[in-house]
Parts: C-alpha cells; structure tokens; sequence
C-alpha cells in the first residue's frame, strides 16, 4: 500500500510560506482593527443619543420643580 501523492509534500514549501502567512496576519489585524474602529464610532454615536434623550427626561422634572416652587412661594 501506497502513501497518496499529497501526504508526501506540503502545500508549499515551508522557505515560500512565509509571507503568505505574513500576509495572512496583516489582512486579519487589519480586519480586526476596522471592526474595532466601527464598534467605537458607534458606541460613540449611542452615548451621545443616550445623553440627549437623558437631558430631555429631565427637563420636565425641571420644569416642574420650578413650578412647584413659585406655587409655594405665592402662596
């Protein structure tokens, strides 16, 4: 029984398959980076959304306040 012709020799040779694997790297990190960089903008984006909608929650709780302060002071 004979060993298959693949099994015997690798894809590439291992002095060639460096800076394809080199290469590899580099695409996945930048990848990566991009991702990174998305997640941040967005999360950016979220909080200052998060940050209106807080301020307009509170500005009746103001007005109010206010309100509830001239009623006693008139009264």
């Amino acid at each position: 029984m004979s060993t298959p012709p693949l099994a015997e020799t690798p894809a590439l040779p291992l002095h060639t398959a460096g800076p394809y694997v080199a290469a590899a790297y580099i695409v996945l990190f930048v990848l990566v980076l991009v991702y990174v960089a998305i997640m941040a903008i967005r999360l950016s984006r979220i909080e200052r959304e998060l940050g209106g909608l807080l301020e307009l929650s509170e500005l009746p709780r103001e007005q109010e306040s206010h309100t509830d302060e001239l009623e006693t002071t008139a009264a």
